[in-house]
């Protein structure tokens, strides 16, 4: 005989479990359709830029299941593909839309990521350097997205109930990606702040190719900024 608990547990079952099914396979889709765009965006930039200098090097590779990269000179783009799906904090703006009022289940989201690394980083392992988290996509089970980012990526594609995904925006997403990469220059630190070092700090430097390098840090996005403002 099912019990009560029996029963509620299929009830979460179909509330959660199959929600979530269904939100991972709309975030593939997604992240695969951003893959295309990602490669026609290197194939358009090899045709139109490295004709005319070679010395910089533009190249779309696959590095697993979930993660991406496009090297643009010094920069490397990282997109990568987050496997779980989330849930905004208790609190979130997010919550007073009337989008997400008439079906919370809305607010559920798989997430996709914008990283910014410096090529070097990678090239030479340099395991302390930095990079910054450039922007992040989050869709829901309606296919509907937000995206939360740098600069216009901060505030264009905030409407959930209107938003979905097109080759066009997934196209002008990964552009201003790349504009916000290529605009984020290294800083020299200041002298004082690097001018003693122990031997094993240097020692992990020439195994490294240099001192740990990293362009933008301490990055919080606005949604989190303005959530922590209320704590």
């Amino acid at each position: 005989m099912d019990t009560e608990n029996y029963a509620r547990i299929l009830t979460e079952l179909e509330d959660k479990a199959s929600l979530k099914q269904e939100i991972y396979r709309n975030t593939t889709e997604v992240y695969e359709l951003l893959k295309k765009q990602l490669i026609a965006t290197a194939g358009k930039l090899k045709h139109d830029y490295q004709s005319k200098d070679p010395s910089v090097e533009i190249d779309y590779k696959e590095n697993n299941k979930f993660e991406v990269q496009l090297k643009f000179s010094g920069d490397m783009m990282v997109v990568s593909m987050h496997s779980n799906v989330f849930n905004f904090g208790e609190g979130h703006s997010i919550f007073q839309t009337k989008y997400i009022k008439d079906n919370s289940s809305l607010s559920y989201c798989g997430v996709i990521f914008i990283h910014n690394f410096l090529a070097d980083s990678i090239k030479y392992n340099r395991l302390a350097d930095q990079g910054s988290l450039i922007a992040r996509i989050l869709i829901n089970k309606e296919k509907h997205f937000i995206v939360e980012g740098e600069g216009a990526l901060g505030f264009l594609y905030q409407d959930f109930s209107a938003n979905l995904v097109t080759r066009e925006i997934l196209t002008d997403i990964i552009e201003r990606s790349i504009l916000f990469c290529l605009g984020a220059d290294l800083i020299i630190p200041p002298y004082a702040q690097i001018k003693d070092v122990t031997l094993n700090q240097k020692q992990s430097m020439l195994a490294g190719s240099g001192y740990p390098t990293g362009k933008h840090l301490g990055y919080q996005f606005k949604a989190e900024i303005e959530q922590n403002k209320n704590l």
